[in-house]
């Protein structure tokens, strides 16, 4: 499989994740919940029939469930890809429910089609296990300590983005926060971001600093989960490190910082809205002149709560900057939609030349 395909295989249990609150459970903690059995071990025998697969699993480590080590389970699983091959050797951390006459269905770690490889968590046998400030708790804490162990020895980018998306889809906790905090003091700037990533998911904006400080690297990384984890801040607090990412020549870096700086559009958000009118990517411009437009119609920052209720869209005070000219071009409310993008600029270029100074000047 291509690397194009794997991040794609990523993002599908990624998506545009935001920073989400504690206590969310998230993709991995959902499959947790679903599954009888969660464990760690190998393919003893097996084969794939086109879509039918059958195997027999040696259970090594329980995690959730009544299969204890050293025995085995009858596991059999529908795949969306149809291929012909051997499954003998295949290890790592599964999911299983039960099935009739004491057999197991393999419950797949992705949506879609994929391969069997990406059925399960790749985890190395006998690995070394990362210690975490409190002890696991919960099944999804015992499962965040098998993969930031795996992810410390993972030796390809399928693995590592196998692995990074399955501690990133277990929701926050006393554990994982530790386990994230460890991956940012590697020395492999791969996992250094995965930790990174996670942390920002949490709300620790401070770890921004690191991607500000370390952006040259980023383009060259495999930043597992960094993407969308900056495109989801909404903390006005992190503002100064959105505008230093969001002069980053990295095209996605720059656009979802514009994304955020879009959604936070206070005041000291507009030096840094104002210098990306001028960006080569559209959707980085469209941000832009969002942002500016929010802000003159007294927008509140965007949350889930705003969104679900419409609050989002609702001035929440006085409007003293809104005029007919900025109504016309103004994208508080809705897209450009395919439009040419090129009067909003000029006018908005022109708003902030004769504007921004003023609004420097009065703020408190």
């Amino acid at each position: 499989m291509t690397r194009t395909a794997t991040a794609k295989l990523l993002f599908i249990l990624l998506g545009a994740a935001s920073c989400n609150a504690r206590s969310e459970l998230r993709e991995v903690d959902r499959l947790a919940g679903r599954a009888d059995a969660v464990v760690v071990g190998g393919v003893q025998s097996g084969i794939q029939s086109g879509h039918s697969i059958t195997f027999v699993l040696t259970v090594d480590q329980t995690l959730k469930g009544e299969l204890s080590p050293s025995t085995t389970a009858s596991v059999s699983w529908q795949c969306a890809m149809s291929a012909n091959k051997d499954l003998k050797g295949n290890y790592g951390l599964w999911f299983l429910a039960k099935a009739d006459g004491g057999l197991w269905t393999l419950l797949g770690v992705l949506q879609g089609q994929y391969p069997f490889e990406f059925a399960y968590f790749p985890v190395p046998k006998g690995v070394p296990t990362i210690a975490t400030a409190s002890p696991p708790a919960t099944v999804s804490d015992r499962i965040a300590v098998e993969l930031a162990s795996a992810l410390e020895v993972y030796t390809d980018y399928s693995q590592l983005s196998q692995l990074a998306s399955g501690l990133l889809g277990i929701g926050d906790s006393a554990v994982t926060l530790s386990l994230y905090q460890t991956l940012r003091t590697s020395t492999d700037p791969s996992l250094k971001f995965v930790g990174v990533s996670g942390l920002l998911r949490s709300n620790d904006i401070s770890v921004l600093a690191d991607v500000g400080n370390d952006i040259g690297l980023i383009p060259n990384l495999h930043a597992i989960g960094l993407i969308p984890a900056i495109c989801g801040v909404r903390n006005p607090l992190a503002t100064q490190y959105l505008g230093k990412i969001a002069a980053s020549m990295d095209e996605e870096l720059q656009r979802c910082a514009a994304m955020a700086l879009d959604y936070i559009h206070t005041l000291d958000t507009l030096p840094f809205l104002a210098q990306l009118l001028a960006s080569g990517d559209p959707a980085t411009r469209e941000y832009a002149v969002q942002g500016l437009s929010r802000f003159v119609d007294n927008l509140p920052i965007q949350n889930q709560s705003n969104m679900l209720n419409g609050g989002a869209l609702m001035a929440q005070g006085p409007t003293p900057y809104r005029t007919p000219e900025t109504d016309k071009y103004s994208l508080s409310r809705g897209w450009l939609n395919g439009q040419d993008d090129a009067p909003y600029l000029v006018f908005w270029k022109s708003w902030w030349a004769a504007t921004g100074s003023k609004i420097a000047a009065s703020a408190p």
